[in-house]
């Protein structure tokens, strides 16, 4: 069961190993003791939210996430497949997603939306890449799913392998007779799954610098986002650059990049609380001073 108009919403987006950068921000975010009542996102946010909403503390999920994070730096998810389609071998990463991740819990969790986008299939055509970056730009839409509303455990870990399966990369998910394939290539940033949630409040942590996206499509939701202050790309050659930091899980990189996020959250995060602090503290003075004027009139003897 969905909750009712969520009040405060989280959403993570999609970029490979980048996604480290979301367990250093969002253990900061627990640490404030702020608790979301809704996820979205797209790729490696979908499986990072997955892992958020399958515990019952915010800030016990926001450290096994951070730690999860070392383990998939150890674990070598990207191993290179026999078959030379899809690239890399899906059973590493669907065996470590099924071991960080209760289907069940999540069911009962922080209610989660993934990102998906539908793909075409033609039989003999060993990728349809191009076909479904065609259809991105002839306006085929992304769709997203609430995980919870799944039955079976099966497809609900279809759903978050499908909001990662990055075309060419790792191979589509079927669910209910329809291929899907990372939610990225038309969706990046799911704030609109929130949005027709009814949440007014959203947190994005970003994996880009500088983020294509338009804050005013969202007039009627505050939105803050986390970014990385300084590129975190490994090199600024086009296409290399970007593809290396979507594949780099070394450990050394790993921990850079928890640590970026971490700060980069600190920095965004501090004095909007310091300032929300003030103008409550303000708000209250002045409600003391309006009642205690008020209790002077009342004695005056008049």
């Amino acid at each position: 069961m969905k909750s009712t108009n969520p009040e405060f919403g989280l959403v993570l987006v999609g970029g490979g190993a980048k996604g480290a950068y979301q367990a250093g921000a969002v253990k900061f975010i627990a640490e404030l003791g702020l608790q979301p009542n809704i996820i979205a996102g797209t790729s490696i946010g979908a499986l990072n939210g997955a892992v958020l909403s399958c515990y019952g503390s915010f800030y016990n999920a926001a450290i096994s996430l951070y730690q999860l994070w070392d383990d998939l730096a150890r674990a070598n998810i990207l191993r290179w497949n026999k078959d030379p389609h899809p690239f890399f071998d899906p059973e590493p990463i669907e065996q470590m997603l099924r071991e960080a991740v209760n289907a069940e819990k999540l069911r009962r969790g922080i209610e989660l939306w993934v990102t998906v986008f539908p793909s075409v299939n033609i039989p003999g055509l060993k990728s349809s890449l191009l076909i479904n970056v065609a259809r991105v730009f002839c306006g085929v839409n992304a769709e997203w799913f609430c995980v919870r509303d799944f039955p079976d455990d099966e497809t609900i870990y279809k759903s978050l392998l499908a909001s990662a399966a990055i075309p060419l990369a790792f191979p589509c998910q079927n669910i209910n007779g329809q291929s899907y394939v990372d939610g990225g290539l038309k969706d990046n940033i799911p704030v609109g799954a929130l949005v027709q949630r009814g949440c007014k409040k959203v947190i994005v942590i970003h994996l880009g610098y500088g983020t294509p996206w338009s804050r005013h499509d969202f007039p009627e939701q505050t939105v803050i986002e986390i970014r990385p202050e300084q590129p975190i790309n490994k090199s600024d050659t086009p296409v290399i650059g970007p593809v290396n930091s979507l594949l780099d899980f070394s450990i050394n990189r790993i921990h850079e990049l928890k640590k970026r996020g971490y700060e980069d959250a600190k920095s965004c995060l501090t004095p909007l609380i310091q300032t929300c602090k003030s103008m409550r503290d303000l708000r209250d003075s002045h409600n003391n001073l309006i009642d205690s004027t008020n209790r002077l009139i009342d004695d005056l003897p008049l």
